[in-house]
């Protein structure tokens, strides 16, 4: 069994506006994630919230996806660690807990099945503990970053100005890097402008 974390707490300062609830496809930014997480096998699903917590939560719900809702109280004062750290530990809180959790960013819109399933299947096939998507064989990281349980105490014990990147680069010799050919693992919508990007691709997406 693997869960995925999906992240949804951040205030979007470099946007100016929540660029989670802007609309994409069919509804918004994240729920768009969550219903292109949601068409894999990883279960369960954990949401972290912070910022306008109701109405993330309330994006989400209306898609009717099998998703369990977990809040940041220190999203605004914390890093992205800080949210994956409630994700897990909502995730352990489970007697069920899966075997590996998948971070996944709630502004990638654009991220596709496939890798997801190819994170699946490579942590099925004993590829690794830490599994990580790369763009080409020498290009750069991106997500969603596999986590195995026997990592999970390493990640809590991070300290709260650090990040997930830190663990990858203390245990190089452990981390597997996926190499994948779409550079859907590194898109994000940080700025109007790569929003009015991610439309346009998946404009194209859909006259394909």
């Amino acid at each position: 069994m693997i869960g995925v974390i999906v992240l949804a707490a951040g205030t979007s300062s470099r946007y100016g506006a929540n660029k989670l609830l802007l609309p994409f496809g069919a509804g918004s930014v994240i729920s768009t994630v969550v219903a292109t997480v949601a068409r894999s096998a990883a279960r369960p699903i954990v949401l972290v919230t912070g910022h306008q917590a109701e109405q993330v939560q309330a994006a989400v719900a209306s898609s009717g996806q099998p998703v369990i809702f977990a809040h940041n109280a220190d999203y605004s004062s914390g890093e992205m660690l800080s949210s994956v750290k409630v994700g897990l530990r909502r995730m352990m809180s489970d007697g069920s807990a899966p075997q590996a959790i998948m971070i996944v960013l709630g502004d990638q819109p654009l991220l596709r099945l496939d890798v997801i399933e190819r994170i699946i299947i490579a942590f099925n096939q004993n590829c690794g503990e830490l599994i990580t998507p790369r763009f080409g064989i020498h290009g750069p990281r991106g997500h969603p970053v596999l986590i195995g349980r026997a990592w999970w105490d390493a990640v809590l014990q991070l300290p709260p100005e650090s990040n997930v990147r830190e663990l990858l680069r203390a245990n190089r010799t452990s981390v597997t890097h996926l190499v994948v050919n779409n550079d859907s693992i590194l898109g994000d919508v940080d700025t109007p402008e790569a929003y009015r990007e991610a439309l346009s691709r998946l404009a194209e997406r859909c006259t394909q």
